[in-house]
């Protein structure tokens, strides 16, 4: 173990964006050639890059979005959450939480690209060399979707010389997809070792790979493909980020429960209206303790905030890569889109009625009473429905912007609206050295 967490710290300073010369030689220390061309170090970053992202990465991932779109509130003076909750034209592109989104996500990215680069020239028993093939595919795949869920250009490809190319989402979600689809390939040709399974037993790859080759063609607009993925996902299959409370703490648990935090759940997951949660919604009392609300300052909102609960209230509580209930409102979703309204609405009702979640999520409530012909009804509960069952998972921003797309955050900024902005703008550093970066989103 001190060897793999050697290694995945080299290829971490070295894995970047951007270049950084080194005039300095620790004898002691792995180099980066080292590590990428044995078994053993390959291994060790992969390892690492899961590590990094889930305590790091993930961090940002959720907290940053989740001010944006109500789900976070803001009990602080600080500016970088202060900033991210009034949204609009005044968002700093020196924000750190945004640049922290950016740079972490780059950086993981870069890591599974330097296996993906490297892995084919080294020896090591064929299953482990397809899972880690694998993996490193899914994983560069998931930090392009985290980044295109949130900038509206991403490099698909990391630069050494700062120079990126800038692609569009839609060429984004597209390499997602054909990533995912590489790895699906790659393991159905030549199925995982037990050396590999055992580095990463809380991975079930082949339903991780199916789930978001599901969530990036629902993204795409590619319906069918996200109906057939979703299907071929074995919804009683968990799959986790692990933490073990000392070195590895839930990133979650540390921004919105320890220590008198500056960031809490809003009470009703933020939605109000027609968005409320229903009274019973068993997944209130799974995700929110609202036994001790706070409220907020009155220059931020004023709304009231409560405690979390569900996979963030130790620092130990494993977070799932994806949940069950993304496959059935990815169903419903898509067959909404593809007309078949009937369908869409049995899948709003399996994820309401449902009782026996493998991670608990249930709501418990009888089927939807809504107008069952009418689509913009139908949408309107699909994002309702998510913005519950994918609490505090990143998701809402992109959810916010695809299920309704004709919503114009104001420019002035604003506590109250479903979203304060469409698209972050790109960090300050990133405009600084790289002169591909696009101009700046207006909103």
């Amino acid at each position: 173990m001190k060897t793999i967490n050697k290694i995945f710290i080299t290829l971490l300073i070295t894995t970047s964006l951007f270049s950084c010369k080194k005039d300095f030689l620790n004898v002691n220390q792995p180099t980066q050639t080292q590590v990428l061309s044995t078994r053993s170090g390959l291994l060790g970053l992969a390892v690492g890059l899961r590590s990094h992202f889930a305590s790091s990465t993930y961090y940002f991932v959720v907290e940053v979005p989740g001010l944006s779109t109500r789900e976070m509130g803001d009990i602080s003076t600080y500016v970088t959450p202060a900033e991210l909750v009034l949204g609009g034209t005044p968002l700093s592109d020196d924000n750190t939480g945004i640049s922290g989104l950016w740079a972490n996500l780059l950086r993981d990215k870069g890591m599974a690209e330097n296996i993906l680069a490297n892995v084919g020239s080294v020896t090591m028993e064929p299953g482990t060399k397809s899972g880690l093939t694998a993996y490193a595919q899914w994983f560069k795949a998931i930090t392009l979707g985290y980044l295109a869920q949130n900038f509206e250009e991403v490099p698909i490809d990391n630069q050494l010389n700062g120079k990126a190319k800038f692609n569009s989402r839609k060429e984004v979600f597209a390499a997602c997809i054909s990533l995912l689809n590489s790895a699906k390939a790659e393991i159905a040709a030549q199925p995982v070792s037990t050396e590999f399974s055992k580095l990463f037993p809380q991975l079930d790859l082949p339903n991780v790979i199916n789930a978001f080759l599901a969530r990036y063609n629902l993204f795409a607009g590619n319906y069918t493909a996200a109906i057939a993925a979703a299907n071929a996902v074995d919804l009683t299959s968990k799959s986790v980020w692990e933490y073990d409370g000392t070195t590895y703490k839930n990133p979650v648990y540390m921004f919105a429960v320890y220590n008198n935090p500056d960031t809490k759940p809003q009470a009703n997951f933020g939605l109000t209206g027609k968005y409320a949660p229903s009274k019973g919604d068993g997944r209130i009392a799974f995700y929110l303790d609202s036994s001790k609300p706070i409220v907020e300052p009155q220059d931020v909102g004023g709304h009231t905030v409560v405690d979390l609960l569900g996979f963030f209230d130790t620092m130990d509580k494993s977070i799932p890569v994806y949940l069950p209930g993304e496959m059935l409102l990815i169903k419903a979703e898509a067959y909404a889109q593809l007309g078949d309204l009937s369908k869409a609405v049995q899948f709003i009702n399996a994820v309401r009625e449902k009782t026996n979640d493998v991670f608990g999520v249930d709501a418990g409530l009888g089927p939807w009473t809504g107008n069952a012909i009418n689509k913009a009804d139908i949408m309107d509960e699909i994002f309702k429905e998510r913005s519950i069952e994918l609490f505090m998972s990143g998701m809402r921003l992109e959810d916010s912007r695809r299920i309704h797309p004709n919503f114009v955050p104001p420019a002035a900024g604003s506590y109250f609206n479903e979203r304060n902005r469409n698209f972050y703008p790109y960090p300050f550093d990133e405009r600084t050295n790289n002169p591909n970066t696009p101009p700046n989103p207006s909103i």
